[in-house]
Protein backbone atom coordinates (compact mmCIF):
# COMPACT_ATOMS: atom_id res chain seq x y z
CA UNK A 1 0.00 0.00 0.00
CA UNK A 2 2.95 2.35 0.55
CA UNK A 3 4.00 1.79 -2.89
CA UNK A 4 0.34 2.95 -4.08
CA UNK A 5 0.33 5.76 -1.97
CA UNK A 6 3.69 6.67 -3.42
CA UNK A 7 2.01 6.55 -7.04
CA UNK A 8 -0.71 8.20 -6.62
CA UNK A 9 1.39 11.18 -4.97
CA UNK A 10 3.55 11.33 -8.46
CA UNK A 11 0.48 11.03 -10.48
CA UNK A 12 -0.90 14.08 -8.98
CA UNK A 13 1.92 16.30 -8.74
CA UNK A 14 2.66 16.15 -12.73
CA UNK A 15 3.03 19.21 -14.42
CA UNK A 16 0.16 19.95 -16.64
CA UNK A 17 2.13 19.26 -20.01
CA UNK A 18 2.21 15.69 -18.86
CA UNK A 19 -1.70 15.83 -19.40
CA UNK A 20 -1.11 17.18 -22.96
CA UNK A 21 -0.83 20.65 -23.13
CA UNK A 22 2.58 21.41 -24.49
CA UNK A 23 4.46 24.69 -25.74
CA UNK A 24 1.97 26.70 -25.10
CA UNK A 25 1.99 30.45 -23.81
CA UNK A 26 0.43 30.66 -20.40
CA UNK A 27 -0.04 34.51 -21.28
CA UNK A 28 -2.26 33.79 -24.54
CA UNK A 29 -4.13 30.58 -23.32
CA UNK A 30 -7.73 30.25 -21.93
CA UNK A 31 -8.15 26.99 -20.08
CA UNK A 32 -11.27 26.02 -20.80
CA UNK A 33 -12.94 23.79 -18.52
CA UNK A 34 -15.98 20.77 -18.86
CA UNK A 35 -19.15 21.51 -17.16
CA UNK A 36 -22.20 19.57 -16.32
CA UNK A 37 -24.47 22.71 -15.54
CA UNK A 38 -24.66 23.81 -19.35
CA UNK A 39 -28.32 22.30 -19.91
CA UNK A 40 -29.29 25.06 -17.76
CA UNK A 41 -27.92 27.89 -19.32
CA UNK A 42 -31.20 30.22 -20.85
CA UNK A 43 -29.69 32.04 -23.82
CA UNK A 44 -31.09 35.54 -23.32
CA UNK A 45 -27.61 37.25 -23.76
CA UNK A 46 -26.90 38.10 -20.10
CA UNK A 47 -26.94 36.57 -16.60
CA UNK A 48 -30.57 35.39 -16.43
CA UNK A 49 -29.37 34.40 -12.56
CA UNK A 50 -26.54 35.08 -10.05
CA UNK A 51 -24.94 32.00 -10.87
CA UNK A 52 -26.17 30.83 -14.26
CA UNK A 53 -22.07 30.78 -15.87
CA UNK A 54 -20.59 29.85 -12.62
CA UNK A 55 -19.54 26.22 -13.28
CA UNK A 56 -16.98 28.02 -15.82
CA UNK A 57 -13.70 29.22 -16.62
CA UNK A 58 -13.09 32.59 -15.86
CA UNK A 59 -10.64 35.16 -17.64
CA UNK A 60 -10.51 38.89 -17.34
CA UNK A 61 -9.40 40.86 -19.71
CA UNK A 62 -7.38 44.31 -18.92
CA UNK A 63 -6.32 46.78 -20.65
CA UNK A 64 -3.86 49.37 -18.62
CA UNK A 65 -5.49 48.14 -15.58
CA UNK A 66 -9.36 48.86 -16.77
CA UNK A 67 -11.46 45.73 -17.05
CA UNK A 68 -12.55 45.39 -20.36
CA UNK A 69 -14.40 42.17 -20.43
CA UNK A 70 -15.11 39.21 -18.63
CA UNK A 71 -14.98 35.84 -20.41
CA UNK A 72 -16.63 32.62 -19.58
CA UNK A 73 -16.12 29.42 -21.37
CA UNK A 74 -16.82 26.04 -20.85
CA UNK A 75 -17.66 22.44 -22.83
CA UNK A 76 -20.34 20.04 -22.22
CA UNK A 77 -21.48 17.31 -24.43
CA UNK A 78 -21.34 18.55 -28.25
CA UNK A 79 -20.72 22.10 -27.82
CA UNK A 80 -18.68 24.81 -26.74
CA UNK A 81 -20.14 27.75 -24.95
CA UNK A 82 -19.00 31.40 -23.77
CA UNK A 83 -20.34 34.58 -22.29
CA UNK A 84 -18.77 37.74 -22.78
CA UNK A 85 -19.72 40.53 -20.09
CA UNK A 86 -18.51 43.27 -21.50
CA UNK A 87 -18.83 46.04 -18.43
CA UNK A 88 -16.74 48.75 -20.58
CA UNK A 89 -19.60 49.18 -23.00
CA UNK A 90 -22.32 50.74 -20.57
CA UNK A 91 -24.25 53.03 -24.12
CA UNK A 92 -26.37 50.69 -25.80
CA UNK A 93 -25.82 51.35 -29.76
CA UNK A 94 -28.10 47.75 -30.73
CA UNK A 95 -26.88 46.52 -34.28
CA UNK A 96 -23.85 48.06 -33.88
CA UNK A 97 -21.90 46.85 -31.00
CA UNK A 98 -20.82 43.34 -31.81
CA UNK A 99 -18.81 40.55 -30.41
CA UNK A 100 -16.62 38.21 -32.19
CA UNK A 101 -15.18 35.23 -31.55
CA UNK A 102 -12.92 32.97 -34.19
CA UNK A 103 -11.71 29.72 -33.56
CA UNK A 104 -9.12 28.03 -35.83
CA UNK A 105 -9.88 24.41 -35.17
CA UNK A 106 -6.63 22.98 -36.51
CA UNK A 107 -4.97 25.49 -34.15
CA UNK A 108 -2.00 25.83 -37.39
CA UNK A 109 -1.68 29.51 -36.82
CA UNK A 110 -1.65 29.80 -40.43
CA UNK A 111 -0.90 33.04 -42.33
CA UNK A 112 -4.20 33.20 -43.89
CA UNK A 113 -8.00 32.24 -42.57
CA UNK A 114 -8.24 29.51 -44.04
CA UNK A 115 -10.97 26.75 -44.69
CA UNK A 116 -10.47 25.79 -40.94
CA UNK A 117 -11.05 28.99 -39.38
CA UNK A 118 -14.48 30.05 -37.98
CA UNK A 119 -15.80 33.15 -36.89
CA UNK A 120 -19.16 33.90 -34.86
CA UNK A 121 -20.68 37.54 -35.10
CA UNK A 122 -23.00 38.33 -32.50
CA UNK A 123 -24.58 42.07 -32.53
CA UNK A 124 -26.20 43.69 -29.62
CA UNK A 125 -30.39 43.80 -29.78
CA UNK A 126 -32.67 44.51 -27.99
CA UNK A 127 -34.68 42.10 -27.45
CA UNK A 128 -38.46 43.22 -26.94
CA UNK A 129 -41.47 42.41 -28.38
CA UNK A 130 -41.68 43.42 -31.77
CA UNK A 131 -37.45 41.56 -32.41
CA UNK A 132 -38.56 38.53 -30.90
CA UNK A 133 -41.82 38.32 -32.96
CA UNK A 134 -39.99 38.89 -36.08
CA UNK A 135 -37.43 36.84 -35.61
CA UNK A 136 -34.64 39.24 -36.74
CA UNK A 137 -31.57 37.71 -37.45
CA UNK A 138 -28.65 39.61 -34.98
CA UNK A 139 -25.88 36.74 -35.33
CA UNK A 140 -23.81 34.67 -38.09
CA UNK A 141 -21.69 32.56 -38.80
CA UNK A 142 -18.46 32.82 -41.35
CA UNK A 143 -15.79 30.61 -42.34
CA UNK A 144 -12.74 31.33 -44.18
CA UNK A 145 -11.51 30.49 -47.58
CA UNK A 146 -8.22 28.68 -49.14
CA UNK A 147 -6.55 32.36 -48.73
CA UNK A 148 -8.63 34.64 -46.89
CA UNK A 149 -7.32 38.01 -45.76
CA UNK A 150 -10.33 40.62 -45.25
CA UNK A 151 -13.36 40.02 -43.46
CA UNK A 152 -15.34 40.72 -45.95
CA UNK A 153 -13.47 37.87 -48.35
CA UNK A 154 -14.95 35.15 -45.45
CA UNK A 155 -18.10 33.21 -46.69
CA UNK A 156 -21.06 32.84 -44.53
CA UNK A 157 -22.42 29.66 -43.90
CA UNK A 158 -25.63 28.41 -42.23
CA UNK A 159 -25.71 26.56 -38.70
CA UNK A 160 -28.73 26.08 -37.10
CA UNK A 161 -27.56 24.52 -33.97
CA UNK A 162 -25.51 27.81 -33.42
CA UNK A 163 -26.83 30.37 -31.03
CA UNK A 164 -25.36 33.64 -30.46
CA UNK A 165 -27.83 36.64 -28.93
CA UNK A 166 -26.15 39.78 -27.18
CA UNK A 167 -27.99 42.23 -25.26
CA UNK A 168 -28.07 44.81 -22.22
CA UNK A 169 -27.22 43.44 -18.98
CA UNK A 170 -29.88 43.98 -15.84
CA UNK A 171 -29.70 43.16 -12.01
CA UNK A 172 -28.22 39.51 -12.30
CA UNK A 173 -24.81 40.53 -13.97
CA UNK A 174 -22.26 38.76 -11.61
CA UNK A 175 -19.98 42.10 -12.28
CA UNK A 176 -21.74 45.28 -12.51
CA UNK A 177 -25.34 46.43 -11.81
CA UNK A 178 -24.74 49.14 -14.42
CA UNK A 179 -26.23 47.64 -17.84
CA UNK A 180 -23.71 47.36 -20.10
CA UNK A 181 -23.08 44.82 -23.38
CA UNK A 182 -23.12 40.88 -22.48
CA UNK A 183 -23.34 38.02 -25.46
CA UNK A 184 -24.02 34.37 -25.21
CA UNK A 185 -22.58 31.49 -27.57
CA UNK A 186 -23.51 28.25 -28.04
CA UNK A 187 -20.74 26.68 -30.59
CA UNK A 188 -21.31 22.56 -31.60
CA UNK A 189 -18.46 21.13 -31.78
CA UNK A 190 -19.50 19.24 -35.42
CA UNK A 191 -18.13 21.98 -36.74
CA UNK A 192 -15.39 22.87 -35.28
CA UNK A 193 -14.07 19.47 -33.94
CA UNK A 194 -13.33 17.83 -31.42
CA UNK A 195 -9.49 19.08 -29.76
CA UNK A 196 -7.88 19.67 -26.77
CA UNK A 197 -6.59 22.64 -28.68
CA UNK A 198 -7.68 25.59 -30.92
CA UNK A 199 -6.87 28.46 -31.58
CA UNK A 200 -8.91 31.76 -30.04
CA UNK A 201 -9.26 35.22 -30.99
CA UNK A 202 -11.94 37.05 -28.98
CA UNK A 203 -12.97 40.85 -29.58
CA UNK A 204 -15.72 43.64 -28.69
CA UNK A 205 -16.73 46.37 -30.72
CA UNK A 206 -17.96 49.56 -28.56
CA UNK A 207 -19.89 51.65 -31.58
CA UNK A 208 -20.14 54.98 -29.45
CA UNK A 209 -16.22 54.96 -28.84
CA UNK A 210 -15.30 53.07 -32.13
CA UNK A 211 -13.63 50.71 -30.46
CA UNK A 212 -12.64 47.24 -30.63
CA UNK A 213 -11.08 45.37 -27.46
CA UNK A 214 -9.56 42.01 -28.10
CA UNK A 215 -7.74 38.69 -26.73
CA UNK A 216 -5.20 38.50 -27.17
CA UNK A 217 -3.49 41.51 -26.55
CA UNK A 218 -1.68 44.50 -28.85
CA UNK A 219 -2.98 43.27 -31.85
CA UNK A 220 -3.89 46.22 -33.71
CA UNK A 221 -6.45 45.61 -36.96
CA UNK A 222 -8.35 47.67 -38.42
CA UNK A 223 -11.98 47.82 -37.11
CA UNK A 224 -13.77 45.91 -40.05
CA UNK A 225 -10.64 42.92 -40.17
CA UNK A 226 -9.33 40.11 -38.06
CA UNK A 227 -5.97 39.48 -37.15
CA UNK A 228 -4.06 36.59 -38.88
CA UNK A 229 -4.31 32.96 -36.81
CA UNK A 230 -0.95 33.00 -36.31
CA UNK A 231 -1.37 36.14 -34.16
CA UNK A 232 -4.66 34.03 -32.33
CA UNK A 233 -4.45 33.21 -28.81
CA UNK A 234 -4.86 29.11 -27.60
CA UNK A 235 -8.33 27.70 -26.18
CA UNK A 236 -7.08 24.95 -24.28
CA UNK A 237 -8.95 21.71 -22.37
CA UNK A 238 -6.44 20.94 -20.16
CA UNK A 239 -7.79 17.33 -18.89
CA UNK A 240 -8.31 16.51 -22.64
CA UNK A 241 -11.67 15.89 -22.11
CA UNK A 242 -12.90 17.53 -25.65
CA UNK A 243 -11.35 14.87 -27.72
CA UNK A 244 -12.26 11.57 -25.32
CA UNK A 245 -11.90 10.85 -21.44
CA UNK A 246 -12.28 13.02 -18.61
CA UNK A 247 -8.59 13.30 -16.44
CA UNK A 248 -10.81 11.49 -13.49
CA UNK A 249 -11.04 8.60 -15.71
CA UNK A 250 -7.64 8.70 -17.42
CA UNK A 251 -6.25 8.63 -13.54
CA UNK A 252 -8.31 5.81 -12.36
CA UNK A 253 -6.99 3.86 -15.53
CA UNK A 254 -3.97 4.46 -15.10
CA UNK A 255 -4.27 3.06 -11.39
CA UNK A 256 -6.19 -0.22 -12.15
CA UNK A 257 -3.09 -1.91 -13.10
CA UNK A 258 -1.19 -0.60 -10.66
CA UNK A 259 -4.03 -2.22 -7.81
CA UNK A 260 -4.03 -5.28 -9.31
CA UNK A 261 -0.37 -5.84 -9.57
CA UNK A 262 -0.56 -5.17 -5.64
CA UNK A 263 -3.11 -7.42 -4.96
CA UNK A 264 -1.41 -10.28 -6.62
CA UNK A 265 1.95 -10.06 -5.82
CA UNK A 266 0.26 -9.51 -1.73
CA UNK A 267 -1.41 -12.85 -2.25
CA UNK A 268 0.99 -14.93 -3.72
CA UNK A 269 3.65 -14.38 -1.56
CA UNK A 270 1.19 -15.61 1.59
CA UNK A 271 1.08 -18.68 -0.62
CA UNK A 272 4.76 -19.19 -0.68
Amino acid sequence: MKKLFFVLIIIFLLPINAYGVNDIDRENAVLITKSSSMNDIVFDGKWTFYTEWKNTSYDLIKSDGVTEFHLRSAHQDNFVYFMIDVVSDEKANFGNDQAIICIDSKNNKSSFIDDDDYCFVVKLQELNFFEKLFGENYSYVVKGKTYSVNFDELEKIELSEFIGIGTMSDNEDRYSLVPHASYEYKIPTDLIGRSDSYGLYVAVYDADLDITYSWPKNIITESSQIPKPYDWGNLISPDKTLPEFNLGIVLLLSIIPIVFISYFRKNTSFQV
